[in-house]
């Protein structure tokens, strides 16, 4: 006869994989008719954007866009730089160990060398390795039986634990097309040189059935200015994004976790002939909107009948019953002497973290490696432009309290911010990173899909017997060995705490 089961269905999240792959990726880019002849390539700034991915068993065909920005030497009376902007598609098939075409993937995107040359003037050579990042998730559904009925004198060993149940994902693409008034001390723009974004400020707020999400995306240009006492100019601007998604089910309990990536940006001068210049930015961001509720359940973890002999399938699931999110600031410092050429001044300067390693170890969230400071200069005697790249070492440890040594999860740089003043020849260099620990709470539960009950064979059974206490055993383990309770192991043997019994402790079991 089948037992009945009350039970509760969640759904959580498994982690399959966490890669980083990285691919070379190499393209030629001509100089247009319109634009002069290249001397020398002073700098290249290269962005990629994953636009769609194609997840299949075992790899992920992934397809984007890479954004080149070179700025160049040229022999002009006028100009000795200029600047080329151009976009090429790509299209990459990446291997990745256990995946399904139906599980969860993100992949996100990054430039971590860049290499180039000048076979001749009119042509531009550019291999870059991007790298990118891979999570796979899976869904996994369990019923987690919550009681038996009262008839079936069923022993429970009781469990209680949090869980994040995963109640629905969305995605959404916010698009846009903005319109930028430049600033007075910005309408001698000719070009851009180099451009960097990044999304800041992001914050959500939940309605009825939607979630409303907003932030601003943070724009650096920097340009070629017909300004014959400063021909290169920076500009800063910051564009407000908000969407409304379409959520169904928001309740009380709901609890949102949302995250956001730069799926495409580009931006140019308007051609139209006004009185005030204006540049026409457009862009598109990637939303992902997961929707959870956290349950506090008391469930069955263990199970037997002193009375009756159960057969049942049992199928042991792990998956991650919740997240934990820790956030921590690195900020560090650096004084650097005599580090830049006489009479260069900084015109930008970026930050690489791709170099530095963030992980877990024995309950500390260990941060290591160099980060890369590249430095565009302009020799303020002849105006030419030069690149210097300095390396700083990073070596930090940020202690996780409270937290078992044991645990299981991933450490990511969230966000990175780089302040630089120069002094003559001297650099005060200040590195904030704010790293995020996810902190994985992986649980193994037995996934029971019937429990059928029997008459217990008694004659195989004694009533009877002596057990000697062996390592990892509990009161619960020999309860259910022989078929009895704990509360009659309690008794006879005079226990006075059911949790401590000793290796070699002599029990006697009576049925």
């Amino acid at each position: 006869m089948l037992v009945n089961m009350h039970t509760k269905k969640i759904n959580l999240d498994k982690c399959v994989a966490k890669e980083k792959i990285s691919e070379w990726i190499e393209q030629d880019i001509i100089v247009p008719d319109s634009k002069p002849d290249a001397v020398k390539i002073a700098n290249v700034t290269v962005t990629p954007y994953v636009n769609d991915i194609e997840v299949m068993d075992g790899k992920i065909k992934v397809v984007g866009k890479i954004n080149y920005f070179v700025i160049y030497l040229v022999s002009d009376e006028k100009f000795n730089t200029r600047g080329l902007f151009v976009s090429y598609p790509y299209t990459e098939v990446l291997n990745v160990d256990n995946l399904k075409a139906n599980m969860n993937v993100t992949v996100d995107s990054k430039c971590k060398n860049v290499i180039y040359s000048l076979p001749n003037e009119r042509k531009i050579s550019i291999k870059s390795e991007i790298i990118f990042d891979v999570m796979v998730k899976d869904n996994v559904y369990i019923d987690v039986i919550e009681s038996f009925d009262e008839d079936s004198h069923i022993e429970c060993k009781m469990k209680k634990k949090m869980f994040n149940n995963i109640i629905q994902n969305k995605s959404n693409i916010i698009a846009s097309k903005e319109d930028i008034m430049l600033p007075k001390e910005a309408e001698d723009f000719v070009e851009i040189l180099k451009l960097d974004t990044k999304i800041i400020n992001t914050e959500y707020k939940e309605s009825y059935n939607k979630i409303m999400v907003k932030g601003d995306i943070d724009t650096n240009i920097l340009f070629l200015a017909d300004n014959p006492n400063e021909n290169i100019k920076k500009l800063n601007f910051t564009i407000p994004f908000s969407a409304m998604i379409e959520v169904n089910g928001i309740n009380d309990k709901s609890k949102f976790d949302v995250k956001y990536k730069m799926r495409d940006f580009g931006i140019k001068l308007n051609e139209d002939i006004t009185s005030t210049k204006t540049m026409s930015a457009q862009y598109q961001i990637d939303v992902d909107v997961v929707m959870f509720e956290e349950e506090n359940l008391e469930y069955v973890d263990d199970f037997y009948s002193q009375i009756k002999d159960l057969k049942y399938e049992n199928n042991i699931i792990e998956a991650i019953s919740q997240n934990v999110k820790l956030k921590d600031n690195l900020e560090i410092k650096e004084n650097l002497s005599n580090i830049l050429p006489m009479n260069s001044t900084i015109l930008n300067y970026s930050l690489d973290t791709s170099n530095i390693n963030a992980s877990i170890n024995n309950g500390t969230v260990e941060v290591e490696g160099n980060a890369k400071i590249y430095l565009l200069l302009q020799d303020m005697t002849n105006m030419e432009i030069e690149n210097k790249t300095i390396d700083i070492l990073i070596n930090e440890k940020i202690n996780l309290d409270n937290i078992d040594k044991e645990i299981k999860g991933h450490v990511k740089i969230e966000k990175e911010n780089l302040y630089i003043t120069q002094n003559g020849n001297d650099l005060e260099v200040k590195i904030i990173l704010d790293i995020e620990t996810i902190i994985e709470d992986i649980v193994k539960m037995n996934m029971i899909s019937k429990i059928e009950e029997k008459d217990l064979d008694l004659d195989n059974i004694d009533s009877i017997n002596i057990y000697i206490v062996k390592p990892g055993d509990t009161l619960w383990k020999i309860a259910k060995k022989y078929k009895t309770s704990i509360d009659k192991i309690v008794k006879s043997n005079d226990i006075i705490n059911p949790n401590e019994i000793n290796v070699g402790q002599k029990l006697l079991i009576i049925r």
